[in-house]
């Protein structure tokens, strides 16, 4: 079984403050695997600076293109595409890492991790985590006050 955690980040850019949520998969920040996985693809294209590119969300849009979407996966008991990655810009779209999320009995799944602008980048990432230990990670964001 896969571990993930969330975490809240504050940082500052030209004086203005902001709140991003962090993510790590097994103990490594998303970013990180991310970036390693698309190292090769963007090599091939003749872009290797691009591998990786993307920004945690902010809080806000976290809530909005995970948490809500997260919610109602659970609801209907289907899946749901989210985005966990976006563009380092600050608007998400530019650039972003969606993924399909499904609830299950006793797991949550995350799969199809795509970029929809590198559409033939195939990630080949599927991860199960618990559910109850997953529900109480995204419930500590879902609960921060600043939402």
């Amino acid at each position: 079984m896969d571990s993930i955690k969330f975490y809240l980040n504050d940082y500052e850019i030209e004086g203005e403050s902001f709140t991003e949520v962090v993510v790590a998969i097994n103990g490594e920040p998303l970013l990180e695997l991310i970036k390693r996985r698309e190292q090769s693809f963007a090599a091939k294209d003749g872009q290797a600076s691009i591998a990786g590119g993307y920004a945690y969300l902010s809080l806000i849009d976290f809530e909005e293109l995970f948490l809500r979407a997260a919610l109602e996966a659970d609801l209907a008991q289907d899946e749901r595409d989210v985005v966990l990655l976006g563009c380092p810009c600050g608007i998400w779209s530019c650039w972003y890492l969606a993924l399909k999320i499904k609830f299950e009995t006793e797991t949550v799944k995350l799969y199809e991790f795509k970029n929809l602008r590198r559409k033939d980048w195939q990630y080949g990432l599927e991860f199960k985590f618990d559910r109850v230990s997953f529900v109480s990670e995204i419930s500590k964001i879902a609960s921060f006050n600043k939402l």
